[in-house]
């Protein structure tokens, strides 16, 4: 086992373990019982503004993205826009609405918006969805492992799995929280540091990285404005599937549900952004400079970004980077578990019980859950390693439709009929246009599943509320003002 293996690994056992043991000590000393998922609800401006930009900075960002831009080029940045669109919907719309509800899950909202039987459906989709986002940062932590040991891809993603469950295990959303703030401080000196650092690395500077792409008649690759194919059929798909699903997703929504009050969650916003928006810059560099060079090239696009960080630059700052990219994947895999393993807990065991899980019930329940969340993730990644960001966007096409029935039963109207037909149209589309060749008959080839899916549900979203009568006003219609009348 190589020096930087062992130093990276043991930066996160410390900080991980370290917190953890501490968090549970304190508990017990106040004689509490862990919220594991929702830690309370009193998570300041630092703990969710941190927290919900690192939850954002996941596989597709840190290896993705070089990935992406090992084959497309700097269009792979508007997956880094995508996500700073996202964090202002989050912060001033979905984030705060969902808080003063009080839910502790979306499919909890659903329910609450329209009935239970939606509340189950829309549970067992979200927890689907999570759990394959969960496997895909299983496979970037092993990615990352892979690269700094020279271990097989498969066995290195088990060994990301297991410190990604150990995350979150202890203190639940919590722990994530307080090992965030301690790794956001790494990544970003690491981070920017080596940005500068790479220039004065690579083989011909970034001179010779230009001159590659022009010569090769692809010079479109340093634009991000690229082609515009690529900017409809990348950009534009990123933008809907990132901002209409992450939006209302488990993952992310369950930070925004812990935070201490609306107020918290939209002053975030001048940290979360920035924090979010600006880490893709460094992976889509490395991952275009990684193409022109022979050596990492011949790596193919998932190991190329990876063998050029830890080849060309120095011992120390590949530790200080690989701790904290290591860090932002660790905390995207926590929040990943933590979610569906809520959704379990709350959404389907919870509510057929006939009285309710106790505190300490609902905390071995969701741990456990945890737990075997972790290691199916890792059984899985052993065998399989799909393209991370196209896996990513096809993931996040089911939950589109979400943000439409919430978004208008909280403001519009609530018909049960219309978001049931919302949900099922949506993902038997998303079903038709991934596994039949129907986008070629229509000649749409150019309209991802995140375009149609959207498309989808807008439209029977604004047509069937419409022609809805007989339903229930939306959760936050201003009631009219009682009149006194004289007698």
């Amino acid at each position: 086992m190589n020096t930087i293996l062992v130093l990276v690994l043991a930066y996160n056992i410390i900080v991980i373990g370290g917190i953890g043991k501490y968090l549970s000590w304190r508990t017990s000393q106040q004689q509490q019982v862990t919220d594991m998922a929702l830690g309370g609800r009193n998570a300041g401006v630092a703990m969710f503004s941190v927290t919900i930009a690192i939850t954002y900075l996941g596989s597709a960002h840190v290896y993705g993205l070089m990935e992406m831009s090992f084959s497309l080029g700097a269009v792979a940045l508007w997956f880094c826009f995508a996500h700073t669109i996202l964090l202002c919907v989050i912060c001033l719309g979905t984030g705060r609405w969902i808080r003063r509800t009080g839910t502790a899950t979306i499919p909890e909202l659903i329910g609450k918006l329209y009935n239970k039987k939606l509340r189950i459906y829309t549970a067992c989709v979200a927890a689907m969805v999570v759990f394959g986002l969960v496997t895909l940062e299983a496979q970037t932590l092993g990615i990352g492992i892979s690269a700094m040991s020279g271990w097989p891809l498969g066995w290195s993603a088990v060994i990301g799995a297991a410190i990604g469950t150990a995350y979150v295990c202890m203190g639940g959303i919590k722990q994530t929280m307080w090992v965030n703030l301690v790794n956001a401080v790494v990544m970003y000196v690491a981070v920017i540091t080596a940005g500068i650092y790479l220039a004065y690395v690579l083989p011909e500077g970034w001179e010779g990285v230009v001159q590659h792409y022009e010569n090769r008649d692809e010079a479109f690759k340093l634009s991000i404005l690229s082609k515009p194919d690529l900017l409809v059929s990348f950009a534009l798909a990123a933008i809907f599937s990132v901002v209409f699903s992450q939006s209302v997703n488990q993952q992310g929504m369950q930070a925004a549900m812990s935070a201490k009050d609306e107020k918290t969650i939209q002053r975030s916003l001048w940290i979360a952004a920035p924090i979010n928006g600006l880490f893709g810059v460094f992976p889509v560099l490395v991952g275009i400079a990684a193409a022109t060079i022979p050596e990492f090239a011949q790596l193919g696009p998932k190991l190329a970004g990876a063998a050029l960080i830890i080849n060309l630059l120095p011992t120390w700052l590949v530790v200080l980077l690989q701790a904290g990219f290591l860090g932002a994947l660790l905390s995207t895999f926590a929040m990943s578990a933590l979610a569906p393993a809520t959704i379990f807990a709350k959404d389907i065991v919870g509510l057929h019980l006939k009285a309710a899980l106790t505190p300490e019930s609902e905390k071995k329940l969701i741990r456990y859950t945890i737990i075997t969340i972790g290691f199916v993730a890792a059984l899985m990644t052993l065998f399989f390693h799909p393209n991370v960001i196209l896996a990513i966007t096809w993931l996040f096409a089911w939950l589109v439709p979400f943000f439409f029935i919430i978004v208008a039963g909280l403001f519009w109207k609530r018909s049960v009929g219309v978001a049931k037909l919302v949900l099922f149209s949506s993902w038997l589309v998303n079903l038709l246009w991934s596994f039949t060749p129907l986008k070629a008959y229509l000649g749409l080839t150019m309209l991802e599943n995140a375009h149609v899916v959207a498309i989808v549900a807008f439209g029977f979203t604004l047509v069937g509320n419409i022609g809805a009568k007989n339903c229930h006003p939306a959760l936050f219609a201003k009631k009219p003002k009682s009149m006194a009348f004289a007698g």
